[in-house]
């Protein structure tokens, strides 16, 4: 296994293909800060080992122990969000180290300078709102200990000037993230929105507001796989309104998209939730119907074409009626996608070529 590989499988342990970029993000900073929690700990725990120091070393073990904890909850198959504990364990355990280390001073009094870890690991953990308030109580939690009178608080002493210009900078760096942390989320929100957007643009048909080929073929793919599982009817209706190039050309292609919508909004109303539509091409449009065998269809053909022909379109000039064909299929096993829609199409073509207005059933 080359370094790369091996670099990239410890970072996403514990991801998995339902997760979104976002949760992905988390899960691989989450065993990168817990690979450099553990590891820094461990050699700053030798260290103060080393030097007899054996409060802090066992403190720094400790430390360790836990940020190594974190990548183990990761792989967890208990938890159904390993990564949001993993992440509070790295932050929790942070925190604890960083008041300990103000409480004691360090090393010749500099444990409180690492301090500045905390903010940008409590907010990308947490997020804005939870990362603000963990933030909150770990500056109450320092302030109380370098602030309270004579330093009683303290296994240490810092002149006031050290503890003043530590506390300000610390909360302008708190500032700052928490500013990036909303400016962060909001980029992320939009690219979201955007993404719906353009997605909705690619599955919809923006006139009819229904679906458009590639979003119906998705659910094709959906229905004929559980049709051909659980061997339940499935149906495909055709529908071609009928000269609506003469429509164009007499009445305007306003009216023409005037008429392509009316057919979008009774196919809406008329249809179950689990049944869709799609706009197929110009004026065709593809019906799908789940649990329904070819005389269910049927019924729901001439009762759809009824109501199309029952209806008037007025313009500024005259008062026009139109009329669509409908081909039917059910669809039988073993058939692919383009072979049930194409027995559909014929039907339709049938319907047009016995005089149009009305419904066929493909054999």
């Amino acid at each position: 296994m080359s370094f790369k590989q091996f670099v990239s499988d410890y970072l996403n342990k514990g991801t998995a293909p339902t997760h979104d970029r976002e949760t992905k993000q988390k899960i691989q900073v989450a065993n990168l800060f817990g690979f450099i929690g553990y590891s820094i700990t461990f050699c700053l725990a030798l260290s103060a080992l080393i030097r007899a120091d054996h409060t802090l070393a066992g403190v720094l073990f400790c430390a360790s122990c836990l940020f190594f904890s974190s990548r183990l909850v990761l792989s967890s198959q208990r938890l159904q969000q390993p990564y949001r504990v993993s992440g509070a364990m790295v932050t929790t355990s942070l925190m604890l180290l960083m008041v300990f280390l103000v409480y004691s001073g360090g090393v010749l009094g500099t444990g409180p300078l690492w301090t500045y870890v905390v903010p940008p690991v409590a907010l990308f953990f947490g997020g804005l709102r939870q990362g603000t308030r963990i933030l909150g109580l770990f500056i109450l939690s320092i302030g109380v200990l370098m602030f309270f009178p004579n330093d009683t608080l303290l296994a240490t002493h810092y002149s006031f000037a050290f503890k003043s210009r530590l506390f300000y900078s610390f909360l302008t760096v708190c500032v700052l993230f928490a500013f990036y942390e909303y400016s962060r989320q909001k980029s992320y929100r939009y690219s979201q929105e955007m993404s719906r957007k353009y997605e909705n643009q690619a599955r919809f048909d923006q006139l009819s507001q229904l679906l458009n080929r590639r979003g119906i073929r998705e659910i094709l793919e959906a229905e004929f796989a559980r049709q051909q599982r659980y061997a339940g009817a499935l149906s495909l209706v055709m529908c071609d309104i009928d000269h609506f190039k003469q429509i164009n050309d007499r009445h305007g292609h306003q009216v023409g998209d005037n008429v392509i919508k009316y057919l979008a909004t009774i196919f809406k109303q008329a249809l179950r939730q689990q049944d869709k539509t799609a706009r197929w091409g110009g004026e065709e449009f593809l019906i799908v119907l789940p649990e329904t065998d070819n005389q269910q269809a049927l019924v729901l053909a001439e009762k759809l074409r009824a109501q199309i022909h029952d209806h008037s379109f007025s313009t500024d000039s005259q008062t026009f009626q139109i009329s669509a064909s409908f081909g039917i299929y059910q669809v039988k096993s073993g058939d692919s996608i383009d072979q049930a829609v194409n027995r559909a199409d014929q039907a339709l073509y049938e319907a047009k070529e016995q005089g149009r207005n009305q419904c066929m059933l493909s054999p």
